[in-house]
């Protein structure tokens, strides 16, 4: 029998679909590929749709570039030619859904893999029943189970990139994750459906998307439908009701009856169950799944089950404001009217879970119902919280204005006029003889000793609990920008001591936001014993911030979080964290913008080596930060980032530049703290001279004192000095603190002072030092910062690696082609391409053909 087998795969190009689902499996095929070097196959285990097929085309193509015969699944019958088997370089058989393949076509592979003569690489569904030989290769380790997990954040920005042909934005990679759970099948159904009707569109280079707006369109229903389409009667039960809930509690009479449902569901993908304190919640995943499922129940179905709904959580007795919320929702079209009291507690937890449409509704309604009183004046200024928090911020000053100006309502309306309307003369009118807020607005017009004189008095004057709002916060924050970082940490309010652990429970003030002292309280808490004794204790304030369940304390966890990460060397989980917080999109803040946002993902992406991205990530933190008002300290909180991503990018001079241009405005405005972080940039790209004469004409020695800035001083002065024994005290000092990255810079610049004067044994002990230490974090340290003396590159010289890609690029050879060559990924080329680019000020490989890259810098 003729068995039609590829003789090279390297002449069967990708499908275009199978190229860009495999952007983001770089690790999996490094996997994949140690296996077949190990002279073993792979079992490819995931749900469906989530990319299984086309990492084992991507396998296959990479084993046939390595020298492997290719033999599909569809190709195998009883016998194989002699031939073939004994062709030169390894045979690999590939099977696609090895589960449903014929007895014949695993039987053959089978014997072939036992009897040494191929390895197997196949894909199987989560759950599903294997051939007998199947298992038999996976207990006689001829063959390795591999699971194929959903992608990740970044792996569905860098798909949707690669898809799309460009950028995508940070709003509109979360929206596609949010929907598609990092499913690839669900990804490409949703940017065809986005595209076809025009919502998915390119603004200025990058691409934008603003959700659904009805229910989803035809290919991605269908294709819900089809994976969906053998659920028995009491799986659809159970998914119809969490399709209408969103998520349900497992110990709810109407979930606890369909168990086994439940546990089916969990077994094939389709449900996740997720432990909150002593709470099992259930919910569809992806959520499309519910979305299609909601929009197509029949609309008696719907109704009888949104009552059966409402009706268990009312049993359970309703006691959280999310309880209310939930019933709000579920009963919305069924013709039961909640009553007030349900109303109020719902608008409450809307505004906490920030719902704010849902919530302006029930405010609305709240307020023309209530009689004039105490509780019409909450409604009102929780209305005007409402629209505020869907950016309407004239709407909201006409609500807020048309109450008495009292309390809580002072403040929300100064921050909506300073933050949301960017009229901060109007705001401090507002705030009157509110010490506290007019403290507030000082900030946001850059004059911190004089915001800081006014929270010392508000705070002495009200014990920090004003009629406004806690004013401890804000004290601490400018406490901690003018240098006192104790002194920062000790008005904070203790935290509590226990938390029942029940996510959503609304701890907010009235669903407050910018009074809510208690999410304020934490972040800051965290971020400034981060900044000043280093990252090991911000444990307790992530884990409060997580316990307190809405989108803001969840987005202000994830800025912690990721900051701690990267401090200690995890970039790869950094960069994952910082990009859900960079989308958070709500309201103005006075803690944080959406520009510094996404500017720290820019830089928690440039630290993770993938500068394209970074580069884009910048130019959106500068779009998002041209549309917002004006905030000083925000703004050079941007420019530091800024000044990272241009140094990864190899313009060390330039980032120098823009570090001490910041530290300069910083210093000149009070902010000793900023300041001294952008100096410590600024010496770290190459300016420690610069930057120390800066430090000295602007502060005092007393004026640091918390560890972390003390060495950072030490480090400054060390560099200045070129002192390798500094730099060996100061690389122990960074380690203490648990700041590794740090650490393995200072001995690797150790190293180079030793080196200069003459002290190999010195600088052997801390090269290996720092080599050690680099090999505790997930990179190395970085190239910008080399040691000043130690004949570093200037911005516009290649390194030897950017040389050669350049010079391929030159001579017309494809990304992938240089990729091959030099045995890197495609990413990787294209970021040495990026950086090349950048700094022979050419953008084109056209260019590069006439230009004599090999003379453009040096070759170590």
């Amino acid at each position: 029998m003729t068995v039609p087998v590829l003789p090279d795969i390297r002449t069967v190009p990708h499908a275009p679909d199978t190229a860009h689902s495999v952007v983001a499996r770089s690790a999996e095929l490094a996997e994949i590929g140690r296996c077949t070097a190990d002279r073993m196959g792979a079992l490819l285990v995931g749900t469906p749709g989530v990319g299984k097929s086309s990492l084992l085309e991507a396998a296959l193509e990479q084993a046939g570039r390595a020298g492997a015969r290719i033999v599909r699944g569809e190709h195998l019958g009883e016998r194989i030619p002699a031939a073939v088997r004994r062709s030169r370089g390894r045979l690999v058989i590939g099977i696609d859904d090895v589960h449903l393949a014929e007895r014949a076509v695993w039987g053959a592979a089978h014997r072939l893999a036992h009897q040494g003569e191929a390895l197997l690489i196949a894909t199987a569904e989560t759950g599903a029943a294997l051939p007998e030989g199947v298992r038999r290769l996976l207990a006689g380790r001829r063959m390795r189970r591999l699971g194929v997990a959903a992608l990740d954040r970044s792996g569905t920005a860098g798909l949707l990139a690669a898809r799309l042909g460009g950028p995508v934005g940070v709003d509109t990679t979360e929206r596609f994750w949010g929907l598609s759970g990092g499913n690839a099948l669900l990804l490409r159904e949703l940017t065809d459906h986005a595209r076809a009707e025009g919502t998915l569109r390119r603004t200025d280079g990058t691409w934008h998307w603003p959700g659904l707006s009805g229910p989803p369109g035809d290919g991605p229903a269908d294709l819900v439908d089809l994976l969906l389409s053998d659920l028995t009667p009491e799986e659809r039960e159970l998914a119809g009701m969490l399709a209408l809930a969103g998520t349900l509690e497992a110990g709810l009479d109407v979930v606890a009856r369909l168990g086994e449902a439940a546990e089916s569901l969990q077994r094939r993908g389709i449900l996740t169950a997720e432990t909150s304190g002593y709470r099992l919640s259930l919910r569809l995943d992806p959520p499309l799944y519910g979305a299609v499922l909601a929009a197509r129940l029949p609309e008696l179905t719907a109704r009888r089950l949104r009552l059966r709904i409402a009706e268990a959580i009312g049993a359970t007795g309703a006691r959280r404001p999310h309880d209310a919320v939930r019933i709000v929702r579920v009963t919305a079209g069924t013709g039961r009217q909640p009553d007030a009291e349900l109303r109020a507690a719902a608008a409450t937890g809307a505004l906490h879970a920030e719902d704010f449409a849902l919530a302006e509704s029930l405010c609305a309604s709240l307020s023309r119902s209530a009689v004039p009183g105490p509780a019409a004046h909450e409604a009102v200024v929780m209305l005007g919280a409402a629209l505020a928090g869907q950016r309407r911020y004239i709407e909201a000053e006409a609500c807020f204005a048309r109450t008495a100006q009292r309390g809580e309502v002072v403040r929300r309306r100064a921050l909506n006029l300073a933050l949301g309307l960017g009229r901060p003369a109007e705001a401090e009118a507002v705030a009157g003889a509110d010490r506290g807020v007019r403290a507030l607005v000082r900030l946001f017009k850059d004059r911190v000793p004089e915001a800081l004189r006014l929270a010392e008095r508000a705070a002495a004057e009200t014990g920090g609990a004003g009629d406004s709002g806690d004013t401890r916060p804000l004290l601490a924050l400018l406490r901690y920008v003018s240098g006192d970082g104790r002194g920062a940490l000790a008005v904070l309010p203790r935290p509590p001591s226990s938390r029942s652990g029940d996510s959503g429970s609304g701890n907010g003030n009235s669903g407050s936001r910018n009074g809510d002292s208690g999410v304020d309280a934490a972040f800051l808490g965290g971020w400034i014993t981060r900044a000043t004794s280093g990252p090991t204790a911000v444990g307790p304030a992530v884990d409060r911030l997580r316990a307190d369940g809405g989108p803001r304390a969840l987005a202000h966890a994830d800025l912690l979080e990721a900051q701690l990460l990267r401090e200690t060397g995890r970039q790869t989980r950094a960069a994952a964290l910082s990009r859900r917080a960079a989308a958070y999109h709500g309201p103005a803040d006075w803690l944080t913008t959406r520009a510094w946002r996404i500017a720290l993902l820019a830089g928690a992406v440039a630290e993770s080596d993938d500068a394209r991205e970074a580069a884009s990530l910048l130019r959106e933190a500068r779009a998002a930060e041209r549309a917002e008002p004006g905030h000083p300290l925000m703004a050079d909180a941007v420019a530091l980032e800024a000044a990272r991503v241009t140094a990864c990018l190899g313009d060390r001079a330039g980032a120098a530049r823009e570090a001490l241009e910041t530290a300069g405005r910083a210093l000149r405005a009070g902010r000793r703290s900023q300041g001294l972080t952008a100096l410590h940039m600024a010496a770290r790209a190459g300016a420690a001279g610069r930057a120390l004469a800066l430090w000295r004409t602007h502060a005092s020695p007393e004026t640091v004192c918390a560890p972390v800035d003390v060495v950072r001083l030490r480090h400054i002065r060390a560099l200045a000095r070129r002192d390798g024994s500094a730099l060996d005290d100061v690389s122990h000092a960074y380690e203490e603190l648990g700041l590794l990255p740090l650490a393995a810079e200072a001995s690797a610049q150790a190293a180079g002072a030793h080196r200069s004067a003459d002290g190999p044994r010195a600088a052997r002990a801390a090269r290996g030092r720092g080599e050690a230490l680099a090999a505790r974090c997930e990179t190395g340290v970085p190239a910008w910062a080399a040691p000043p003396w130690d004949e570093p590159r200037t911005h516009h010289e290649l390194t030897a690696r950017e040389q050669e890609v350049a010079s391929l690029a030159g001579a017309r050879l494809s990304n992938q082609e240089i990729a091959d060559r030099l045995v890197l990924s495609v990413r990787t080329v294209e970021n040495h391409l990026y950086r090349a680019y950048a700094k022979l000020g050419v953008t084109s490989r056209a260019e590069l053909a006439v230009r004599p890259v090999a003379g453009a810098g040096r070759t170590g």
